[in-house]
């Protein structure tokens, strides 16, 4: 029979097999049970169970074999007592050969003013000295995504995000909606805990187990957290190194956690402040290009002992200062591409692990992809099915994928989004061998093959495959990679009409985006009216252009289309909705409805959600990067990471209350894509440097890499490009310099380096696009809609604005139009070189176009 625990914060449950079987936060916004059990997952309830409070150990008698303990087999030795607001579970003397035997083990549940005190505490009783190799926590959060209706699940289930960093590790899990409070778990300080290996349960190692990753209807599997894993980390799991603990006959030793209720992640900052743990808080993220600095906070009332980089070589770490309330400040340079650690010594011998990665300039990575896409990704064979498609590449083969037999081939959300990466970088920076070659792409292997048989119905079959192509067109995801694609060649027809010879006049590039897109909505298409679909930020812009071109029917065509979509999301209370019951594809495509209609509420809500998704721990795996149904521990910097990222730009930039504090993880949302580019840090394969990677796992292993076309793993990476590009498209749709004066770290450059002088903030960007810059905490930004700028000296009274401008297209002579929101209303002179070309008039909160 279960034992009930209960106070002013916690309600608990404790269950026969001493585990806590139900936790929940007294006061919550909704009812929420944060761990699994037999009854939300009743596919977990098996005889191989591990919830929350069961106990793995691996260990041996003097130099003897390895031997497995685990808590859930012994039944036989367990022992339930309690008092007052205290459980005991004592374990010793199972006959089970992987039960608790030769030594004791009394876990202790505790609520203690306003936490949850969990007390392990492990006594050797043989005659021999005891070596525990792996000391396991099994962590199962409710994260069970069963189906059922979209809002049970948000007021149900949870996302766990953790921070494996030694002894200022830390757990959180939370509602995927944002709406707080939630849960937090952090070692109490006093007894030395710490976690330093996360072991993700696949069914290879775990054969016949529902609690093996996507086996019984769980996508996730089984997370165990490991305070000692020097058996384990046989899985090959590790980011930081592996320790033992060895016990003399008849001594203890005891470990314990703390379980906090936390209303947002401030409160986690200062409870782990408060804990003796150190805060870290980082800019611009955790994924560093080696021409920026970052800087980071080590939070701690502690004295820091030393800060040490992997490579120290390559690395440069300077301390700057010790702001109020301990706030100790680093800045960082990395010259090292790929993972990077640094440790830090703290307090009495403690420590904990920041884990970085450099990348090399944006600017170089884009241009590194673009170019390889172009001359090794692109098929070149006239007259074959495959001519003028770009491929994916895989890095297991140093060649193209070359599968086009219809499903799971070339199409559908990896291989249509190649050419929309690549169509949308020529927009800001032009090559004119990139544009023909997609223009090429376009007329060839989209409109000729792909799209045989529907030049006038627009309808898009999902895979490229020989006629007759069998692939259905309903599925509407596919539908915006293409139409976007389309609209971009527009785009390049007309800002650079003469650097080739198009295929089509710019009009028939707008109109085939338009029709695709009407196709997509009036079509026997599915995935349209209550989905938000990937690309979808685009659509004010398609409206305009259709505006502008005179296309005024088919401008409001669109227009009616998006106001039928934005009504059957505006009143859902959820409003994210996709092909699954949790996910994370449609924030940036019902944020762009929310905000053609000012609908500041559903915006506040997207940008809630799609925050709560993404970790905020100082590892670079983790941090600003969104988990889905499948967990933290893999697909890792899916597409949406910077492609939804925008929803939490336009927030922080627009409407945030504490934008310098949002700008952190935005900011960051916007470089995670960049490291997918391989720059020699995923495979240094001189075949592979340019190539992208689908996905990181997180979970690493020996088992290779899980998804499409599997492989091995490269650096944590998969081999196949994948989705990568349409993570590309989203991040140079957002890419920018930004200047934020942060609370923690006063005035600093995101992307750009900047200096305050005279009341004027000079700004010379590093964000490989060049043509976007905001001022977060003034709330002014301007962006060009061609060419780059190289210098940029903004009055913080935003009353005047210089910028130096660099001609991408030299020898031809054009318009470059710079539009500025936040300007200081007022009417201002217009100067080119020194001469007065003409004035604009701001009006407060408008954009002003020059």
């Amino acid at each position: 029979m279960a034992v009930q625990l209960s106070n002013q914060v916690f309600s608990i449950s404790v269950g026969d097999y001493g585990d806590i079987s139900s936790l929940r936060l007294v006061g919550d916004t909704f009812n929420t049970n944060y761990v699994m059990n037999g009854s939300n997952a009743p596919n977990q309830n098996t005889s191989d169970h591990q919830w929350l409070g069961e106990l793995m150990f691996t260990y041996r008698l003097g130099n003897g074999a390895w031997t497995r303990a685990w808590t859930s087999n012994s039944a036989d030795a367990r022992k339930i007592t309690s008092s007052g607001n205290s459980v005991q579970v004592t374990y010793q003397n199972s006959s089970n050969a992987q039960g608790i035997r030769n030594f004791t083990l009394l876990e202790t549940y505790s609520l203690v003013n306003d936490y949850l005190h969990w007390q392990m505490k492990v006594t050797n009783t043989s005659n021999q000295t005891l070596e525990i190799g792996d000391w396991g926590l099994p962590l199962p959060f409710n994260e069970f995504w069963s189906g059922g209706n979209n809002e049970q699940i948000y007021e149900t289930r949870v996302l766990s995000h953790s921070f494996v960093g030694h002894n200022s590790s830390f757990i959180t899990a939370a509602r995927p909606s944002g709406i707080g409070p939630y849960l937090l778990l952090i070692p109490d300080a006093s007894t030395g805990s710490g976690l330093e290996y996360q072991d993700h349960w696949r069914v290879e190692e775990h054969p016949g187990s529902t609690w093996a990753m996507d086996q019984g209807g769980w996508a996730e599997g089984l997370n165990v957290f490991y305070i000692h894993s020097n058996v384990i980390k046989s899985t090959n799991r590790g980011y930081l190194g592996s320790t033992s603990l060895s016990l003399a006959p008849g001594e203890s030793k005891t470990y314990a956690f703390k379980f906090f209720k936390v209303a947002d992640e401030q409160a986690v900052k200062d409870r782990l402040y408060s804990e003796g743990h150190v805060d870290v808080t980082v800019v611009p993220g955790m994924i560093v290009p080696t021409n920026l600095k970052a800087k980071f906070d080590l939070h701690t009332s502690k004295s820091i002992t030393s800060v040490t980089a992997q490579y120290p070589s390559e690395t440069t770490i300077s301390y700057l200062e010790t702001a109020p309330t301990n706030h100790k400040i680093y800045e960082l340079t990395l010259g090292r591409l790929g993972h990077n650690n640094i440790t830090v010594s703290y307090g009495n011998g403690e420590k904990t692990v920041l884990q970085f990665y450099a990348i090399e300039p944006v600017d170089a990575a884009l241009q590194r992809h673009s170019t390889f896409m172009v001359n090794s990704t692109q098929w070149n064979v006239p007259g074959d099915l495959r001519d003028k498609v770009f491929d994916d590449w895989m890095m297991q083969y140093k060649a193209k994928r070359n599968s086009f037999a219809g499903y799971w081939g070339w199409g559908d959300d990896w291989g249509l989004t190649h050419g929309q990466f690549l169509a949308e970088k020529n927009v800001q920076k032009p090559v004119a061998s990139e544009i023909k070659a997609v223009d090429d792409y376009l007329e060839v292997a989209i409109w000729t093959n792909l799209m045989e048989g529907h030049h006038t119905d627009y309808l898009v079959p999902d895979f490229l495959m020989p006629q007759p192509n069998t692939t259905p067109t309903y599925r509407g995801y596919a539908y915006p990679h293409i139409y976007n694609t389309f609209f971009s060649m527009y785009k390049l027809a007309k800002l650079y009409p003469n650097l080739i010879s198009y295929r089509n006049s710019k009009n028939t590039y707008l109109l085939r985006a338009y029709r695709i897109f009407k196709a997509l909505y009036e079509g026997p298409v599915a995935y349209n009216w209550n989905t938000g679909l990937m690309g979808e930020l685009t659509t004010p812009d398609i409206i305009k252009a259709l505006q502008e071109e005179g296309l005024t029917s088919e401008a409001n065509d669109l227009i009616a289309k998006m106001a039928t979509k934005y009504n059957n999301f505006k009143n859902t209370t959820y409003p994210y909705g996709s092909e699954y019951n949790y996910d994370n594809t449609g924030e940036e495509a019902v944020y762009t409805l929310a905000k053609m209609n000012s609908n500041t509420t559903m915006m506040s809500k997207i940008n809630a959600k799609t925050r709560a998704a993404r970790g905020h721990m100082p590892v670079w795996y983790y941090y600003a990067d969104p988990v889905t149904i499948t967990g933290e521990n893999w697909w890792n910097f899916q597409y949406t990471t910077s492609l939804a990222g925008y929803a939490m730009d336009d927030w922080t930039r627009r409407y945030s209350s504490k934008p310098e504090v949002d700008q952190r993880l935005s900011y960051a949302a916007k470089l995670a894509n960049i490291g997918a580019i391989n720059s020699g840090q995923i495979s240094s394969d001189p075949a592979n440097i340019g190539a992208v990677a689908w996905t990181y796992q997180a979970g690493k292993g020996n088992y290779g890499a899980l998804g499409l076309d599997g492989g091995p793993l490269f650096n944590g990476w998969r081999g196949m490009s994948g989705e990568a590009d349409l993570g590309l498209f989203g991040a140079i749709k957002v890419l920018s310099s930004d200047v934020a004066v942060d609370p923690i770290f006063g005035l600093f450059g995101y992307g750009c380096d900047v200096t305050e002088s005279n009341n004027s903030y000079t700004v010379t960007p590093k964000d490989g696009v060049f043509q976007r810059l905001h001022l977060i905490t003034q709330k002014l930004s301007l962006e060009l809609n061609r060419d780059q700028y190289s210098l940029a000296i903004v009055s913080k009274s935003k009353n005047n604005v210089r910028l130096t401008l660099k001609n991408t297209t030299p020898g031809t002579a054009h318009t470059t139009v710079v539009t500025m929101t936040g300007l200081a209303a007022g009417t201002y002179d217009v100067l080119v070189d020194g001469t007065k070309t003409g004035s604009v008039t701001a009006v407060n909160g408008l954009a002003a176009t020059v």
